[in-house]
């Protein structure tokens, strides 16, 4: 250190945690691992210039703030906002802590020279408090930031940006979202993998569009911010979207080998810092059993592809729900019209774990879009570069009739009835039902499931809307405040299949052309699925009427059983996919035949017994 530099600095005792950089009232307490046989240095830069930033000082960890693997120290005389890194031997490093990364506020620049900020923070959060909405009532929205709003049809003023969703929140809400997904929003590096040895280097114009690589994981990502400040940009968004009701979760993938009190902190430092409401982990990486029994995540919704035994986690409140493909696959089968899925259509629809959820969907990012599951059979990935191998062979759909984009009346109203059969199995089933952005009026990514790379229309959402569109963004406003207007849809545990509550009847049962005989048989594709409203008094002030769900995908109508209700009440047709324009939510209209019901070739029909 220079005499110059032992002026303006000093250097006192720190500790070892938090890691990274903390400020406090009497100096930056500065952490970072260093191997035992290593030196280390904090060195400072100056402001931005066209050549990049230059280093102005070079302050030495003390041999004595060893601690382990760990150095601290406190440094007092150093400014409130400043770039650094770490000089670790030989080696200058960014901080795996760094709690924001400027210079990178362009997505795709390549990452050259680079460092860590250091800075003030003061914003005022305005008595900002949690919404946390129970796991059951959870609508989850599942989408990109940049990809979002990037495309000039939003209307937006921040397009691609945290901002940019901030406008969108009037859309969020009246649509009925209750929580926001975000794909991995942190900052991660925007270039790829190299393509395959065959294809040119030149026309390796790809980019990381999802972000599934490694990271630093405790920094906003700087160019998904118009403001140029992430930090704040971002807190503003989860502010706004606090005081609408709504919740936002983070999507974090962590790479093989990360520690695991560094994901634990990691997830800490997001909760405190940015009020975050929930977490999507990789469960092959992240210690499941230590975040699901954290004290300080308890209140989190927390999901991952499963969580082994979870006897430890408190119980209080339902925060853990399994996130994978499992009703996906399930419900795309039934709906192409497979043999042998009723068994596991009654199983999808109906579970929903006391001790820990389960997240429904029909569509996720890396599969195809729901438009693209009744229009696509094959494919199409050409254009990520490598000659189509790519992306999961297996999509379960079914293009109705013509392959690809098509104006033919009858296979566009085959496709629509579809979709409207698709998001009727996601939003009146038990578990937590999410809607992949855009699903809602037929976004399409051209038939490509593995859209990792394609940073422009492929992946962005064209929020152009003809009246085709319109009419499904209808469809799915109404289904969702349905199910929000009727607990039975959305209990809190596990229906039982049983009459624990002596009334007659059991709270979920399954009707085929008999009466409580369900027809599982492998060449069967109609099923009746009843639920007794009555069971909502035990979580309610009182209870509900009876609904039974009619599903049938076969290409022919076939007749199923109605139950006998109670004396003084009448079974009445409410919802059909089969109709279209504005009646498929219509006026209660009273059934001429009360023992059963003629289904009507692929559709989903809800029946209210009153």
């Amino acid at each position: 250190m220079t005499r110059a530099e032992q002026k303006t600095y000093s250097i006192k005792k720190g500790h070892p945690f938090p890691m990274g950089l903390t400020l406090e009232a009497d100096g930056i307490n500065v952490s970072v691992q260093v191997p035992e046989t290593e030196e280390a240095w904090l060195l400072i830069y100056g402001k931005r210039m066209s050549g990049g930033r230059k280093q102005i000082a070079q302050i030495p960890f003390p041999k004595e703030s060893r601690i382990g693997k760990i150095l601290c120290m406190k440094v007092e005389g150093l400014p409130e906002e400043f770039a650094y890194n770490f000089k670790i031997g030989e080696t200058v490093q960014v901080d795996a802590y760094a709690r924001y990364l400027p210079d990178r506020e362009r997505f795709g620049a390549p990452w050259k020279e680079s460092c860590a900020l250091c800075y003030q923070d003061s914003f005022d959060w305005e008595g900002d408090r949690p919404v946390q909405l129970p796991m059951e009532d959870t609508i989850l929205y599942r989408l990109h930031v940049r990809g979002f709003t990037k495309h000039l049809s939003s209307k937006v003023q921040a397009r691609g940006t945290f901002a940019g969703i901030k406008e969108k929140i009037p859309y969020l809400k009246e649509l009925g979202i209750t929580m926001i997904e975000l794909l991995p929003a942190y900052e991660f590096d925007d270039i790829p993998r190299p393509l395959p040895e065959n294809v040119p280097k030149e026309q390796d114009n790809r980019l990381n569009y999802w972000g599934y690589t490694d990271a630093f994981y405790f920094a906003p990502k700087a160019s998904y911010s118009q403001s140029g400040q992430a930090y704040i940009e971002f807190k503003e968004l989860v502010k706004e979207l606090h005081k609408n009701g709504i919740e936002i979760c983070m999507e974090f993938y962590f790479v093989p080998g990360t520690r695991k009190d560094f994901i634990i902190e990691c997830l800490r430092h997001w909760k405190l810092e940015y009020h975050i409401d929930g977490f999507h982990i990789n469960s092959d990486v992240a210690p499941m059993q230590m975040i699901a029994e954290d004290l300080l995540l308890a209140s989190t919704k927390l999901f991952g592809a499963w969580w082994g035994e979870t006897e430890g986690c408190q119980k209080e409140r339902k925060h853990l729900a399994e996130f994978h493909d499992g009703f996906m696959v399930d419900a795309r089968r039934f709906l192409k019209g497979d043999e042998g899925q009723l068994q596991a259509l009654s199983y999808r629809m109906t579970a929903n774990p006391s001790g820990c959820g389960i997240v429904n969907y029909i569509a996720n990012h890396d599969s195809l879009t729901l438009h693209d599951c009744v229009t696509y059979e094959k494919k199409r990935n050409e254009k990520n570069g490598e000659n189509n191998r790519d992306g999961s062979a297996y999509n379960y759909s079914w293009n109705c009739g013509e392959e690809g984009e098509s104006h033919r009346k009858k296979v566009l109203e085959r496709r629509d009835r579809q979709v409207r059969n698709a998001l009727s199995m996601v939003l009146l089933s038990q578990g937590v039902p999410m809607l992949l952005a855009g699903d809602e009026f037929g976004r399409s990514k051209g038939g490509n499931n593995n859209a990792w790379c394609q940073d422009n229309d492929t992946s962005w959402i064209n929020w152009n809307l003809n009246q085709r569109k319109n009419a499904q963004l209808a469809f799915t406003k109404a289904l969702i405040a349905f199910r929000k207007s009727h607990r039975i849809f959305h209990m809190p545990g596990q229906l039982k299949s049983m009459d624990y509550g002596k009334n007659g009847y059991p709270d979920v049962s399954c009707h085929g052309t008999r009466a409580w005989y369900p027809d599982f048989e492998a060449y069967n594709r109609h099923i009746g699925i009843m639920l007794c409203g009555e069971y909502t008094k035990y979580v309610q002030e009182k209870g509900e009427d009876f609904y039974y769900i009619a599903f049938n995908s076969h290409w022919e109508e076939h007749a199923l059983a109605l139950p006998n209700l109670p004396k003084g009440k009448q079974w009445y047709e409410i919802m059909s996919t089969d109709k279209v324009g504005e009646e498929f939510l219509q006026e209660a209209k009273l059934l001429e035949n009360q023992k059963e019901f003629l289904a009507v070739p692929r559709s989903c029909t809800i029946l209210v017994g009153r």
